[in-house]
């Protein structure tokens, strides 16, 4: 009886389930870091074409912090991570270095893993970008032909002292010698490797939004 009578007591008063309903114009929206923005990555780990593999893990952290709207929503010092893709290594006389690299994952400091898209876009050092995903190194034209300058010069001289009877001759012989020998050594010879040393500055360019 006398529950009911409280239970009565509790309906007249109005005191049921408050109402959840929530004002839509106090609800904000997400933050989402638009495709085309640009992320500078700093690596933390060495990455050489000459002993990198497909597959191996490829390690940075952000090195300027990404804002919208003016606030900060890519903190500076966020890990980034990824792997590579293609190695190419450089060939012999022609052909220089690459490496195809694909950032995949960014982790926050608050630790928020997310999974991210992603295309090169400059690169740092000595290295230039190919495509949307590819460093390559330099050339090694120059030094090749230096190097078979210097065979060539040291030839000619070896000739000179060789053919003292007829020194133009001996010069003409002992030059197209030494020039052989430079070129053998040019052939046998791989180009020098990409190699990309912990604190390269890489660019990055998110392909698709990014909503942290």
């Amino acid at each position: 009886m006398i529950g009911s009578i409280v239970l009565g007591l509790l309906l007249s008063q109005g005191q049921g389930p408050k109402s959840l309903d929530v004002d839509p114009d106090k609800v904000l929206p997400p933050v989402v870091v638009p495709a085309g923005t640009v992320i500078p990555i700093k690596l933390t780990s060495r990455i050489s074409s000459k002993h990198a593999q497909d597959g191996d893990g490829i390690y940075g952290t952000t090195s300027f912090p990404i804002t919208v709207n003016n606030k900060i929503v890519i903190p500076e010092g966020s890990h980034v991570k990824g792997k590579i893709t293609e190695v190419k290594r450089p060939g012999r006389v022609k052909g220089k270095a690459e490496l195809a690299l694909n950032f995949q994952t960014i982790v926050l400091p608050s630790g928020i893993t997310l999974p991210i898209y992603t295309s090169l876009g400059g690169t740092g050092g000595s290295a230039d970008r190919k495509g949307e995903a590819t460093v390559v190194g330099e050339s090694s034209k120059g030094k090749d032909a230096e190097k078979i300058g210097t065979a060539a010069g040291q030839g000619t001289l070896i000739g000179v002292i060789a053919g003292s009877g007829n020194r133009a001759k001996g010069g003409a012989i002992g030059g197209a010698g030494g020039a052989a020998v430079g070129t053998a050594a040019v052939l046998l010879t791989r180009g020098d490797d990409l190699v990309l040393e912990p604190g390269t500055v890489i660019e990055i360019v998110l392909d698709r939004p990014l909503e942290p």
